[in-house]
């Protein structure tokens, strides 16, 4: 019988997902009784508890505002937040003073300042605070790391991540994407990349950083027409997007070089302003040999490639470099296999699964008191790493990653931070 009464407090395209992960973690796990959604646009709330009843055969309770959630759904255990990055400190602030436990989607926090804020108040109140971060718990990612742990290949030297395409739409149809104030572009999706090169490189030294705005304004893109429809079509459409376009306040182009304490480094690259032909690489490079790795939720394997090889090794020799590898028992259970080294599942699945385990991962920390794999001071990490290249660019000149992780370095963010009275 479920034992967690949760409530999902944000409605739109992640929080129609984070429905389709309960739903999933329903049927691996069992843990959650899903007893409430919360979202300002009561038709979006509506949507998703009109599709919770289909899933999950009960419908939710709907609310608009959270502290009416609050109030009407006594024994509440926990809330999953997946609103605006803008909206989580505020959330998770009232959830800890009510005692209730918080798991909130990535970015943790709109700002570093933000995300401190919800570390003081989840530490006040005694409550678990788990951060959504999903490409770490890739299958695939977890046997990268295992071989980077076991230094099959060496130590790790440099990692290039790199992505560039152009275009001048707006992704998903979403205009807050591009506004600085709302959590912009860098935050929303380098955040995911910044999670990954702590996760497999470590403590992070200093970082350099350009930054640059080159798209001004951007079109609105039909939600039909994206990959992510069936996830954002009942979004309720902001003004601006209702208008066709939006003026851009944030940076769509970083560049930078990440220090790592222990000597090795990254070339980091992420923009949406490159018009023309696309490129990326996502490849880590250690004394011996380099893992070029096969994408997150792609399901393809990661490529590695000796010192003194022509060819990578044939995927059916991966798992033979790491012997004692197995997945963990909440992962294997969701995905049937201990070991594995390439799957072949749909987008809309493998988002389902990862997200159930991210929610399950959160249960089993309110059940034990451990700390869950991604605490707030990982999930703080990795905003100040995305923060560190914006940092770096508005000064232009290096930064101290300890020092924007302790909000000492924040000339960018201040106006984040005082649009949110932080």
């Amino acid at each position: 019988m479920p034992d967690i009464k949760i409530a999902q407090v944000g409605c739109g395209g992640m929080g129609l997902r984070h429905l389709y992960g309960q739903a999933e973690s329903q049927r691996a796990y069992g843990t959650f009784d899903y007893v409430a959604v919360c979202d300002v646009s009561e038709s979006a709330a509506n949507h998703v508890a009109a599709e919770a009843e289909r899933l999950l055969g009960k419908r939710p309770n709907v609310y608009t505002r959270f502290d009416e959630l609050l109030a009407g759904e006594p024994g509440l255990d926990a809330v999953d937040i997946v609103t605006a990055a803008g909206q989580h400190h505020t959330i998770a602030v009232q959830a800890a003073e009510a005692g209730v436990h918080v798991a909130t989607e990535k970015p943790m926090g709109i700002t570093v300042r933000a995300c401190v804020r919800m570390m003081e108040a989840a530490e006040k109140g005694g409550i678990v605070l788990s951060v959504s971060e999903n490409y770490r718990r890739d299958p695939l990612n977890r046997l990268n790391k295992a071989i980077l742990d076991a230094q099959v290949l060496g130590r790790q030297r440099l990692f290039l991540d790199m992505a560039a395409c152009g275009t001048r739409l707006m992704p998903h149809g979403t205009a807050w994407r591009h506004i600085k104030t709302a959590g912009g572009y860098m935050l929303d999706y380098a955040v995911h990349n910044a999670d990954l090169l702590l996760y497999f490189m470590g403590p992070v030294e200093r970082v350099y950083a350009e930054t640059h705005l080159w798209e001004e304004t951007r079109l609105v893109t039909d939600p039909e027409a994206t990959q992510m429809r069936n996830f954002y079509a009942h979004r309720e459409q902001t003004e601006a997007e209702r208008a066709g376009e939006v003026e851009c306040t944030s940076e769509d182009m970083a560049s930078g070089v990440v220090r790592f304490e222990s000597g090795a480094v990254a070339n980091f690259l992420s923009t949406i302003a490159a018009p023309g032909e696309g490129t990326g690489a996502s490849i880590i490079y250690c004394d011996d040999g380099s893992i070029r790795l096969g994408g997150s939720r792609s399901g393809r394997p990661s490529a590695i490639t000796r010192i003194d090889g022509e060819e990578p090794i044939p995927e059916g020799d991966l798992l033979g470099l790491v012997p004692g590898f197995e997945l963990d028992d909440m992962t294997a259970q969701i995905f049937g296999e201990r070991r594995m080294s390439s799957y072949d599942i749909d987008f809309p699945e493998i988002d389902a699964k990862i997200i159930a385990l991210e929610l399950e991962d959160f249960a089993e920390s309110i059940r034990t008191g451990r700390d869950p794999e991604v605490t707030g001071q990982v999930g703080l990490d990795a905003v100040a790493l995305t923060y560190a290249f914006l940092e770096s660019g508005a000064i232009n000149e290096p930064v101290s990653f300890a020092d924007v992780a302790a909000d000492r370095t924040n000339a960018y963010q201040q106006e984040i931070n005082d649009a949110f009275g932080l």
